[in-house]
């Protein structure tokens, strides 16, 4: 039951308050462009395939297999992850504002963003997300979900940064490349 209440309140931030702090059309937009190198694509395949495992846990765990123990504590914990990836996501889409798009774009305005949450993590958008993803696992409290989970969001998201970071040093040159220079990926002092 648990399973099927993480997955439902997972996706539910994606279908009702995502779109909602998406600040216009572009940012909205799921047309990609020449840049986005069919990340955003392969990103909905993987959060279809991660809520379908969190959907799948249930028999997993219905039948014992790849439960850990004590189950409570890996829940509230997973919980705790669950808030702190919803506010990263939250926070880094209120800093970068209508610079937040859904698919990979430029706008002619564009310019770095440093300040905030951006001023140590070029990604925490990205971190919220896998943050999410992972605490559902988590939550649920079946290591086979929590891998399977890992296993196909983290490549999707290195793809996405890799294919992101490529355009906005093409695009802002010196000033991103600067700005690379002083912050991490995703995790200060790590990544």
């Amino acid at each position: 039951m648990i399973s099927l209440v993480v997955a439902l309140a997972n996706l539910g931030f994606y279908m009702l308050i995502d779109p909602l702090l998406r600040k216009d059309a572009a940012a909205k937009s799921r047309e990609p462009s020449k840049h986005d190198k069919g990340t955003t694509q392969f990103i909905g395949v993987v959060f279809a395939v991660s809520w379908l495992v969190l959907l799948l846990s249930a028999l997993l765990n219905q039948f014992q297999i790849g439960i850990v123990e004590p189950h409570l504590v890996f829940a509230a914990v997973g919980v705790v992850l669950i808030g702190t990836g919803v506010t990263l996501r939250v926070v880094a889409m209120q800093t970068l504002g209508k610079f937040f798009t859904r698919t990979l774009r430029m706008r002619e305005e564009h310019q770095v963003v440093s300040d905030g949450i951006y001023r140590r993590v070029r990604h925490p958008g990205y971190l919220g997300d896998i943050v999410l993803f992972v605490g559902s696992g988590i939550a649920i409290g079946n290591v086979i979900t929590t891998v399977l989970i890992l296993g196909v969001i983290l490549p999707a998201f290195v793809r996405r940064i890799s294919a992101e970071e490529q355009m906005l040093t093409d695009l802002l040159g010196q000033e991103y490349s600067n700005y690379r220079a002083k912050t991490w990926k995703l995790i200060p002092f790590i990544f």
